[in-house]
């Protein structure tokens, strides 16, 4: 196999991932009840606007990043306009359980196809 071929399946496997993962948080936004209301600021529901993005250096994905709305994040930490931190509400903890669940698969990818890059190019001279 060639550089560019181990680069490519890498590249394939972590965009997969992403794309699992991304389902993964939408459907835990859908477990915990989050739903789109009329009188939201936002135009949009959170399942939609949330998205990913990768990022490549020297053709390999080396970051993965999610774009969301700040209220998301106010979602996750139950702190809003008028609601503390200290704010009795329960928290609607929808992001880090499921990357937390999820990061030890991408470990096991990129370890694999950093592995597989370096012993398939491997040069004895």
């Amino acid at each position: 196999m060639s550089i560019q071929n181990d680069l490519d399946k890498l590249n394939d496997d972590i965009a997969a991932w992403d794309k699992s993962d991304l389902k993964d948080l939408r459907g835990e936004l859908n477990s915990l009840g989050v739903q789109h209301r009329r009188n939201s600021p936002s135009k949009i529901s959170l399942q939609k606007v949330l998205k990913s993005r990768l990022r490549k250096r020297s053709g390999l994905i080396d970051r993965i990043s999610y774009v969301m709305p700040r209220h998301a994040i106010f979602l996750h930490k139950v702190v809003s306009k008028g609601h503390p931190i200290t704010n009795p509400r329960q928290a609607k903890e929808w992001y880090s359980p499921v990357v937390d669940r999820n990061i030890p698969k991408l470990a096991d990818i990129v370890a694999e196809g950093g592995g597989n890059l370096i012993i398939n190019n491997l040069d004895i001279r």
